[in-house]
């Protein structure tokens, strides 16, 4: 049976060690912070942490078979946007978005199936992805559902 900690430190790795994350935002983590107890504050924005959400779900496809867990989790984006003017808010969030696709879902890979190396039967995206433009702040964020599929 495959254990929780090593899944999430190779999404985790996978992610933040890609050089298209590393291209587009200043820290990685997995630990959470309000956007004002970011350290490095706005300069080290973008930002992008990996959250394990509580809960996860157990089911069997019959008699005498192991289950099939299904774990959860939300990569959060910040934006610092100061000027919204020259820098609008959604240009930022898009971007972040468009990347975490291209990463978890591997493009050229033919049946799309993101398995972090063996450990899991499917990472994806899956769910309502929460959007707060920074239209009335300087900060936006990006929360991004993520179903883990263990077997």
């Amino acid at each position: 049976m495959a254990t929780r900690e090593p899944i999430y430190q190779a999404l985790a790795d996978l992610v933040f060690n890609d050089p298209r994350i590393q291209a587009e935002f200043v820290l990685t983590g997995r630990f959470l912070y309000h956007h004002a107890q970011i350290p490095g504050g706005s300069a080290a924005t973008p930002a992008i942490f990996l959250v394990q959400n509580p809960g996860e779900t157990h089911f069997r496809t019959g008699k005498g078979i192991d289950d099939k867990r299904t774990l959860k989790c939300h990569f959060v984006m910040y934006f610092y946007t100061a000027d919204v003017t020259s820098n609008l808010p959604a240009t930022a969030c898009n971007t972040g978005l468009d990347v975490i696709d291209d990463v978890l879902n591997q493009p050229g890979n033919p049946g799309n199936v993101q398995t972090l190396g063996g450990l899991v039967e499917h990472v994806y995206l899956e769910g309502e992805v929460v959007t707060g433009e920074g239209l009335l702040q300087d900060y936006s964020v990006v929360g991004v559902p993520i179903t883990i599929l263990i077997p």
